[in-house]
């Protein structure tokens, strides 16, 4: 006798901001890897048109490097909200702010500048 098990399929839809602050986290790990060095090295370029993973790599180092950038313009207590969250700070150093909604104002504020932002305005539409 074989027993039906039912399982439920849950779609999880990601929010633009998740999908860029995905994309800033991978940035980070890659740039911690390569122990300072964050451009290719001009000798191993060639002088062909770019393919195809050349051009997404380009095109989410942008993403990244404007999140970044949008943190770094944020007041420093939002933006260690926002690495706190993603993992990539480790204690909250704010003891007499609320942790959770410093972390949602942090998100609605980071979400208007990357809509704004030239680089990442296409995740929002």
């Amino acid at each position: 006798m074989v027993a039906i098990r039912k399982v439920e399929i849950v779609v999880v839809q990601q929010d633009p901001l998740d999908v860029c602050l995905e994309i800033w986290l991978e940035w980070q790990r890659k740039r911690s890897l390569n122990l300072g060095f964050h451009r290719r090295s001009a000798g191993l370029s060639s002088e062909a048109a770019a393919d195809s993973e050349q051009l997404y790599d380009s095109m989410d180092t942008a993403t990244a490097e404007a999140v970044e950038a949008m943190l770094a313009s944020l007041p420093r207590h939002l933006d260690w909200a926002i690495r706190k969250q993603c993992g990539v700070a480790t204690v909250w150093r704010f003891a007499q702010l609320d942790f959770g909604a410093e972390l949602l104002d942090a998100r609605a504020q980071l979400q208007k500048k990357l809509k704004n932002n030239i680089a990442t305005r296409s995740f929002f539409i």
